[in-house]
């Protein structure tokens, strides 16, 4: 009876677990981290306090998600990580920094990009005398209607190597009423993706950009040789919120990088009685400063433990 009841309960255990199939899909996945697209370069600023550059940046990253095919660092993630190292989170990182903000936030790719052009390209509709001030003001007796065009430079970088894997630009253009600069005055940095903005004018024309900037991008050239093998410790010591960590500079740990902490179960297996250990990921531990040898953090989320195993790309 006993024994019946015991392997009942193994198997519900392994019937909870993932499917090894989706776990594969899952880390198969290249982990991918959106920095805000630059507008340096730009020679107007006719939107006010709208932010181009994040707007787009918000939106190929929502859809990027939903593509399915990549793991996407959350955003709000990425700015304050990067923000603490006194790194930009924007398309402005080149190849030589790439190494260390993915690092820092846990990407294999980084996705960045330069917004080069957001102007005017025509207008129509209204009688040159009675438009009010300003390029985007609207007739006094009649609907104007305006075309804005909008053309980005985008770079996906191997955030390992610092290898640029894929260079692209593209150019979208969008005729529309609405693009009163006030109209996008009350958006903040990463709230982009409402629907309130998606639905203006500027925003179809941002969110047309991020679906075509997103088609054209190609998963499976976002590879410059083998992955290297993880870096793999453990937890030493927890001193408050401190977590000391085995791995130190001599292993290519650096400030900022994020570990996941692992926990391993020992099963038996039912049928052949022999014993599987599984790996569950409990944690994420923040690296904060570094010696030769060993390293202190804080846990950003999940839980950590003496002995527990914690794991990083290298």
């Amino acid at each position: 009876m006993f024994a019946r009841l015991l392997s009942l309960t193994i198997a519900t255990i392994f019937a909870l677990l993932p499917p090894a199939a989706s776990a594969q899909q899952q880390a198969a996945r290249p982990t991918v981290a959106v920095l805000d697209f630059s507008t340096r370069g730009l020679t107007s600023d006719w939107w006010g306090n709208f932010e181009p550059g994040v707007a787009l940046s918000d939106l190929v990253t929502d859809r990027m998600v939903n593509d399915g095919r990549y793991n996407v660092v959350d955003r709000s993630h990425l700015t304050s990580t990067l923000g603490e190292h006194q790194l930009a989170a924007s398309g402005e990182v080149d190849p030589s920094t790439a190494v260390s903000a993915g690092k820092m936030v846990g990407a294999h790719y980084l996705v960045t990009g330069n917004i080069l052009q957001l102007d005017q390209t025509g207008a129509s509709g209204a009688n040159a005398g009675s438009l009010l001030p300003g390029p985007f003001a609207a007739a006094a007796g009649g609907v104007s209607t305006h075309r804005v065009t909008i053309k980005v430079a985008v770079r996906v970088i191997d955030a390992r190597t610092g290898q640029i894997v894929q260079s692209f630009s593209d150019e979208e253009t969008r005729s529309g009423t609405s693009w009163s600069a006030g109209g996008f005055s009350g958006y903040a940095g990463g709230s982009y993706s409402n629907e309130q903005f998606v639905n203006s004018d500027m925003g179809h024309l941002i969110d047309d950009e991020a679906a075509k900037i997103v088609a054209s991008m190609d998963p499976s050239r976002f590879t410059s040789g083998p992955a290297a093998p993880l870096l793999t410790g453990h937890v030493a010591a927890i001193d408050g919120h401190n977590v000391i960590i085995d791995l130190g500079s001599n292993n290519g740990v650096a400030v900022g990088q994020i570990f996941d902490i692992v926990k391993t179960k020992s099963l038996i297996d039912p049928t052949t009685h022999a014993t599987l250990h599984v790996n569950e990921n409990v944690g994420k531990l923040q690296i904060d400063s570094v010696s030769q040898n060993a390293s202190v953090g804080h846990a950003i989320s999940g839980s950590v433990a003496v002995r527990l195993t914690v794991t990083a790309e290298p």
